[in-house]
């Protein structure tokens, strides 16, 4: 049976750029992240202001919400290869839309992000146990992750199809990359004594909507703030999507520095 070529650019996508290094490399940091930071600041972090909760109960979470941005990375990256190596035009000149190979990158994304959240869970079991996750919590859950996934390939992807140096390109993606996860309430919450500038930065920030609306999931108390949060990633997923496509369509094609 033939795959759809939106499948059939899926597994070129892992198997000619998605090396087992890189893999373990991007899946084994936020791993140690919650072995090493969740063993030694759960001894020092007060449960007090991590909502009567153990640190590392509040930090599996929000690296759970993390690997939104590790698919988005990944997407990009991809993008950035291909454009790189002209691969883009290869593609393009052989049996596949743009359109087609824009959907390979998003749904590559998609799964490397839930693949991570897997990962994520199995690794945060022993130190937080078994989350009362109902249906509707995992559905939270996963929904979260990929609409985060889906606006950060979208944004990368934009940028990739304007910049045409790798230094300025990767420079760009580490400046987002870290700005958008320590001005978030991935690793720690925001209390009464955090500066007023920082919580406005941290919650126009869509890291800490989804960081928040999976600790509530796993949590099991969802509510109506989470919707929200999930209307503005879902908002912004569909900006970012609509602004690759739109990329796509007037992107020049050639060599790249």
């Amino acid at each position: 049976m033939r795959l759809p070529p939106v499948l059939r650019l899926v597994v070129r996508n892992f198997a000619s750029n998605l090396d087992p290094l890189t893999v373990i490399i991007r899946f084994g940091q936020p791993a140690v992240t919650i072995i090493v930071l969740g063993t030694m600041f759960s001894t020092i972090v007060s449960s007090d202001l991590t909502g009567g909760t153990s640190y590392t109960a509040f930090l599996v979470p929000g690296m759970v919400a993390f690997q939104m941005i590790t698919g988005g990375v990944v997407s990009g990256n991809l993008f950035w290869l291909d454009r790189r190596w002209s691969m883009v035009e290869q593609v393009f000149s052989g049996p596949f839309l743009r359109s087609e190979y824009l959907g390979g990158l998003v749904l590559t994304s998609l799964l490397f992000s839930l693949v991570g959240v897997g990962i994520m869970m199995l690794v945060g079991l022993p130190f937080i146990g078994l989350p009362p996750l109902s249906p509707l919590g995992v559905a939270a859950v996963l929904l979260t992750v990929a609409l985060g996934s889906v606006f950060f390939a979208g944004l990368l992807i934009t940028l990739g199809t304007r910049l045409r140096s790798a230094n300025a390109y990767f420079s760009i993606q580490s400046f987002l990359q870290l700005f958008v996860i320590f001005l978030s309430t991935v690793y720690y919450p925001v209390t009464a004594k955090t500066p007023r500038v920082l919580a406005v930065i941290f919650y126009a920030n869509p890291l800490t909507y989804a960081a928040n609306t999976i600790r509530d999931a796993f949590a099991g108390s969802l509510g109506a703030g989470d919707l929200e949060g999930l209307g503005v990633l879902a908002v912004l997923a569909a900006v970012a999507f609509a602004a690759a496509a739109a990329a796509f369509r007037t992107m020049d094609l050639g060599p790249i520095q």
